[in-house]
């Protein structure tokens, strides 16, 4: 059954409200009004329907049960305004209020995109990917130090550069080969890691 159309007074006192927080609501689109006979009247039902879904929630300013706060007095023209203390609480502004909406859903989705490359495997643990890479380095160094320890032996009696270049080369091939296999193990390790 339809809801008659009623005016904006009237909408104020059914909300509860203000009748200029009505008319400001009306003038900045964020509930409609019917043009009938030169009146602006207003059908309730949509009306709070838009109202629950534009306007934002009231901001409280003072703790419940505390004085509400007064406003600030105005110089006469000609002085200087008083200057409010550094620990003088700030009333929320819309725009901080849309400014702090925006940034949580900032935060919210990079969240939520992190997850979802994690779960897929392209993206690692910050700290786990650092220290994996720290041992992994330093297990590459033990490896060639190593591997230039067998090379010595080997070279030992050789009189040609060549042959010389050749023991060092294919021992320090040995030594890269069997690192990057255990490098692509420790990997995959710790992209399996939650």
């Amino acid at each position: 059954m339809p809801v008659d159309p009623i005016t904006v007074s009237a909408y104020a006192r059914r909300r509860g409200c203000d009748e200029k927080a009505v008319r400001k609501a009306i003038e900045q689109q964020r509930i409609s009004v019917i043009e009938r006979d030169g009146k602006r009247l207003i059908d309730p039902e949509v009306a709070d329907i838009q109202w629950a879904r534009n306007t934002r929630p009231r901001v409280r300013t003072t703790e419940p049960g505390a004085a509400p706060a007064t406003a600030p007095a105005v110089p006469p023209p000609g002085d200087a305004a008083p200057l409010a203390p550094a620990d003088a609480p700030v009333a929320p502004t819309a725009d901080d209020y849309q400014l702090q909406r925006r940034r949580i859903a900032a935060a919210e989705a990079e969240e939520a995109e992190l997850r979802v490359a994690r779960a897929a495997g392209r993206a690692l643990d910050r700290e786990r990917a650092e220290r994996a890479s720290f041992d992994a380095f330093r297990e590459l160094r033990d490896t060639v130090f190593v591997g230039l320890k067998g090379a010595a032996r080997k070279v030992i009696g050789l009189t040609e550069v060549r042959e010389v270049e050749l023991a060092l080369e294919d021992e320090m091939r040995q030594a890269f080969a069997g690192w990057e296999e255990r490098m692509r193990m420790r990997l995959q390790e710790v992209a399996r890691q939650p």
